[in-house]
């Protein structure tokens, strides 16, 4: 049996993030095809990367997890004023070397057991190209390495330094092929193997009526700046405060901004599964605010639930989702927001239809059988090409 090791900076099923929550899934379906085991740190915060986990092997859902401390924290202020001095200036390499080291998580530990463990996997399956764990674990062990960058145009993929990662690896994973394409426009490394490998979606039930509490809208994932909940928030009360009939927004996930006090807006925190099905199903629509991302597993479990999803049309990655699909709408403005509320809201049926519409194109392109597949036969083809033995 094929010997896999996932590494990745945060691993749990308390971990709220999209490329960690994909990386536990993945791992988990794959690990009655490969013996699996997933290198990471203890943290649960990506903001500071304190630790939170035990150090030390545990087993979670039939995956082996082994645990590394982090040896220094970030230091959040100062990081995000660093960040800001480097984007798009003028800089030198040395200051983006620095950035990659207040970027974390610092475990000099977690790279020591990559290097240690070289030998005993056949490969090394580096999930997201922004963290530190990946930077400098990936060149350790390139020869039997797979990257799965989750990528999309952001600041940080300006810095120079991760130019040469993007060639390193033997295989790269991708979620979307509007990632592909941009990775491969921006790197120039088409020549190096690839796949899209997707990701799997449970399909739920649609809602048969309306919730009881009234109309919403949701938003799902960690409450953050960076994901576009303050922009979120000012579209929906600039709109209440015109008069213009506004549901309610309810912002489900773990809270890393400030929250208006505001009778229009709902801070529901971290939420578990049966209860995320529960607003999902009953939402008058998703919102994905963000114009960063490499496939939004929130909108496909959306359509999963037959609820439709208003998302940026700046991003390419979402605007490819939603033209496929017909399974919502976008915008990009606050004209483009008010118009395409005011068109489903004018339509319960409407809505009803681009849920449902969202649903098929999940039930027909993100399947768990298929995305196993695809993961399974790329992985196999690259421990070919890479020599290892079986």
């Amino acid at each position: 049996m094929r010997r896999l090791a996932f590494v990745v900076q945060r691993y749990g099923r308390e971990v709220l993030g999209g490329a960690e929550e994909l990386c536990r899934q993945v791992a988990e379906r794959l690990a009655g095809r490969f013996e699996v085991t997933v290198l990471t740190t203890c943290a649960r915060d990506y903001l500071t990367w304190e630790d939170a986990y035990r150090p030390g092997a545990e087993t979670v859902a039939g995956v082996a997890v082994h645990r590394f401390p982090v040896a220094r924290t970030r230091r959040v202020r100062s990081f995000g004023r660093f960040s800001q001095r480097i984007f798009g200036r003028p800089h030198r390499f040395r200051d983006e070397a620095e950035w990659m080291e207040r970027q974390g998580p610092d475990s000099p530990a977690l790279l020591e057991a990559i290097a240690r463990r070289r030998d005993e996997h056949d490969l090394f399956v580096f999930v997201t190209y922004l963290y530190a764990q990946t930077y400098f674990g990936l060149p350790l062990v390139a020869e039997k390495a797979v990257l799965a960058p989750m990528a999309h145009d952001e600041p940080p993929l300006a810095l120079g330094l991760f130019r040469p990662l993007f060639h390193l690896p033997r295989g790269l994973i991708f979620n979307t092929d509007e990632e592909r394409e941009f990775v491969h426009r921006t790197f120039r490394n088409a020549h190096i193997p690839w796949v899209v490998g997707g990701a799997g979606i449970d399909l739920q039930e649609p809602a048969a009526a309306a919730p009881a509490g009234g109309e919403y809208l949701l938003y799902l994932g960690r409450v953050d700046v960076e994901k576009g909940c303050g922009e979120l928030m000012s579209l929906v009360r600039r709109r209440r405060d015109s008069g213009a009939r506004t549901p309610r927004l309810v912002l489900a996930g773990e809270v890393k901004m400030k929250i208006p006090r505001d009778p229009a807006i709902e801070a529901a925190g971290f939420v578990g599964a049966e209860e995320k099905r529960a607003l999902l199903a009953g939402a008058a629509a998703l919102v994905v605010p963000s114009r960063y991302e490499s496939l939004s597993l929130v909108a496909l479990e959306a359509w999963a639930a037959g609820t439709p999803v208003f998302a940026r049309g700046d991003s390419a990655v979402l605007a490819g989702h939603l033209e496929r699909s017909g399974g919502g709408w976008l915008y990009v403005d606050a004209a483009g927001f008010d118009r395409a509320l005011d068109e489903a809201l004018a339509s319960p049926d409407e809505r009803r239809r681009r849920g449902l519409a969202g649903r098929g194109y999940v039930a027909e392109r993100y399947t768990w059988e298929r995305t196993v597949e695809t993961y399974a036969a790329f992985l196999e083809r690259i421990c070919a090409l890479a020599g290892a033995a079986p």
